[in-house]
């Protein structure tokens, strides 16, 4: 499985547990926060088009792998225990001011 799939899978997971979670969510962070639906409290996780070119035509990531960005007022630590049960290597350094990385699985 490819790592937009897993991506994929842990999104739709995120999604069950109430979260406003898409992927390729416009075009960049500024606009994507914007467009977060104000119901969800922060509690959101995306990436933008321009992360998105972070994924190869075979649907891994890069080398230098792809940020997600997540509400203030969401748990950190839940998406990255979720994307790490779908199979991704993530890195947080547990401050709500700084995305989340999802790394290059080499």
């Amino acid at each position: 499985m490819n790592d937009r799939a897993k991506i994929r899978k842990a999104f739709d997971e995120l999604r069950k547990l109430g979260w406003f979670a898409r992927q390729g969510f416009w075009c960049c962070q500024t606009c994507g926060c914007a467009a977060v639906p104000e119901s969800y409290n922060n509690k959101f996780v995306f990436y933008h088009k321009q992360d998105a070119e972070s994924i190869n035509d075979n649907g891994d990531l890069d080398e230098y792998g792809m940020y997600l960005t997540h509400g203030e007022g969401g748990n950190g630590t839940e998406i990255m225990e979720i994307l790490n049960k779908h199979g991704l290597k993530v890195e947080w350094n547990g401050n709500n001011d700084t995305r989340i990385l999802v790394k290059h699985k080499g």
